[in-house]
């Protein structure tokens, strides 16, 4: 628990909450150490104005969903996503009287340092990803009139300036804290708190009897869940997927790919699976509650993370490797750096190259062995219950907001 007396924590998030499971994660943690949270979010879908979600207070701030999308992208061309924010959050602040702002990414940064600023109180900045990496990914800014107005190395530019204005900052896996130091930001200003997850919250969600009864249970099925992105490298799913089921290794075994989420390439990926062959063999459910993923878990033999390699994946983590390795599932990874480490590290599956179809539907061949299936999937369980879970891996963050509560004197550095 806090040491001090509660401090007031203003969140800044420009998306909808729930469902974020990093903000929902790190402000129930927060609320349970004693301190006090307030989340200013948007919302697009007519949510309650007003409403305490796990001890946080969430307060929504209606926003068009088309201007979210269209606007958020070229903040930094055209201000008017920002001054949205700007105007709001100085009432926020101060309706709350909040003690500190934490910024999640990097796109309402300037806007959250302009505001801490102004109000004279510290400023945390989350960074959940690289950013200016993930913009060169993404198909929207690769469009003809993406790449004339959403500049990724004006977006590095920016994330220079502000991994160095604010007060300290928070990363998502040891890669992206080196990635940061590489920017001559300190080691003492970075904390790493991983994606992990929180055994408390998801072990507690009921198994779905229905829906595990939907997959057949003699086929070995293989599980991804997530976006649909291209930079997802779900493409070298699907042709893996065809190499292995028209493959006399696995000719025997009657093998399923079952894909939970959306995306943008939804439709391409049908068309892959239809010319290859194999859309018999992949079950495409659309997005569907994080309450369901402990039971397509359970009704599933392998977790896949198929990224493509890139300065993107080579810094984050997604949640669903903890997921999978929670509920003793081995994991087929690609190369991408913090995938590959932690693989390695706990022997909780395969790493195979990115883009390399070959090389991933022998991994699916190779984990038909039950025994194999087992044994990884225990050792990455068992590193789950030791080392990658939240209770665990929240404790930096917990840290530094005692230390900014028992100064009580926002003006001091945190650290």
């Amino acid at each position: 628990m806090s040491a001090g007396s509660p401090i007031r924590i203003g969140m800044l998030l420009d998306h909808p909450f729930p469902p974020d499971p990093r903000v929902a994660q790190e402000g129930r943690s927060l609320v349970e150490d004693g301190q006090e949270v307030h989340l200013f979010c948007v919302d697009w879908a007519g949510q309650p104005k007003r409403e305490r979600v796990d001890g946080i207070e969430v307060h929504r701030y209606s926003m068009s969903k088309t201007f979210h999308n269209k606007a958020g992208a070229l903040s930094l061309t055209l201000p008017l996503y920002t001054a949205w924010f700007r105007r709001r959050l100085a009432s926020f602040l101060k309706q709350h009287r909040i003690e500190a702002l934490h910024i999640h990414d990097l796109p309402l940064a300037a806007v959250g340092w302009q505001a801490a600023r102004a109000h004279g109180i510290p400023l945390i900045l989350d960074l959940h990803e690289n950013y200016p990496a993930a913009l060169r990914t993404y198909g929207y800014a690769r469009s003809f009139l993406g790449r004339l107005l959403i500049w990724p190395s004006a977006w590095e530019r920016f994330e220079k300036r502000m991994v160095h204005s604010a007060d300290h900052i928070v990363v998502v896996i040891e890669e992206a804290r080196d990635r940061i130091m590489s920017l001559a930001v300190p080691n003492e200003r970075i904390s790493v708190v991983p994606n992990t997850v929180d055994l408390e919250t998801f072990l507690k969600f009921s198994l779905d009897a229905e829906l595990i009864s939907r997959m057949p249970a003699d086929r070995y099925r293989i599980l991804y869940t997530g976006g649909f992105d291209e930079h997802r490298g779900l493409d070298t799913a699907v042709k893996a997927m065809a190499l292995a089921v028209h493959g006399e290794e696995t000719s025997k075994v009657h093998l399923e790919m079952t894909l939970v989420g959306t995306g943008r390439n939804r439709a391409a990926l049908e068309r892959l699976a239809e010319n290859l062959s194999v859309a018999d063999h992949l079950r495409f459910e659309g997005w569907q509650p994080y309450t369901t993923f402990p039971s397509y878990i359970a009704a599933s033999h392998v977790g896949l993370i198929p990224h493509l390699k890139t300065p993107h994946t080579d810094s984050t983590i997604p949640h669903k490797l903890f997921h999978y390795m929670c509920l003793g599932r081995p994991v087929i990874v690609t190369n991408c750096r913090p995938l590959e480490r932690i693989v390695k590290e706990t022997g909780a599956g395969l790493v195979v190259p990115h883009s390399h179809p070959e090389a991933m539907a022998s991994a699916i061949h190779k984990l038909k062995d039950p025994a194999l299936r087992k044994e990884m999937g225990e050792r990455g369980r068992k590193a789950v219950q030791e080392h990658y879970h939240w209770s665990r891996t929240i404790d930096p963050l917990l840290q530094l907001y005692r230390k900014i509560a028992l100064k009580r004197n926002p003006r001091e550095p945190v650290l």
